[in-house]
Formats: structure tokens, sequence, C-alpha cells
């Protein structure tokens, strides 16, 4: 039996990006609350960063609701996201 996908949702832009921000907010609010350390190391302009990387990851996920599509994105985050780190830590002279 073939899984069933649901229907693409026909929700206002504006609402999406209302929702995105909301929630970039709360994994703001969730690290104040349970890393007061990490906020304090992170300032004002860390804080607005993790805000608004969270926001813009979000719109972007949202482009496509064809599920080779999204897979095919997900496993691109993947590896960029390995990439990057790895170059980070050789930038700093940390074990990788």
């Amino acid at each position: 039996m073939a899984a069933s996908v649901p229907a693409k949702l026909d929700i206002d832009r504006q609402l999406v990006k209302l929702i995105a921000m909301d929630i970039g907010k709360a994994v703001v609010s969730h690290i104040r609350t349970m890393h007061p350390n990490a906020a304090k190391a992170l300032g004002k302009s860390g804080q607005l960063s993790v805000r608004n990387a969270t926001y813009n990851e979000i719109i972007a996920a949202l482009e496509t609701t064809d599920a080779e599509e999204i897979i095919a994105r997900l496993e691109r985050r993947k590896k960029w996201r390995r990439e990057h780190h790895a170059a980070w830590s050789k930038i700093r002279g940390e074990a990788v």
C-alpha cells in the first residue's frame, strides 16, 4: 500500500513568515532559559543570528512539497554542515 501524501496547503505566505519568526524566537527563548551561559556568550547579536538563521531555514525548507526534492535538500544540508564544521574546525586548529 502506497503512503498517502498530504495535500499541499494553501497558506498565506505572510502567515508562514510569522510562524517561522515565532519558531526562531522560541529557539532563542529556549537557549536563554535552558542554557543561560550560552545565551550570555552569544550576546544580543548572536541571539538575533540564531533567530534569523532558524527563520531562514524554515522558509527555505518550505520552497517545495515534493518528497524527493525534500529528501535531496536534507541530504545536501547534512553534507554541507559536515563540510562547514570541518572547515571551521580546521581554521581554528581544532580536532575534527
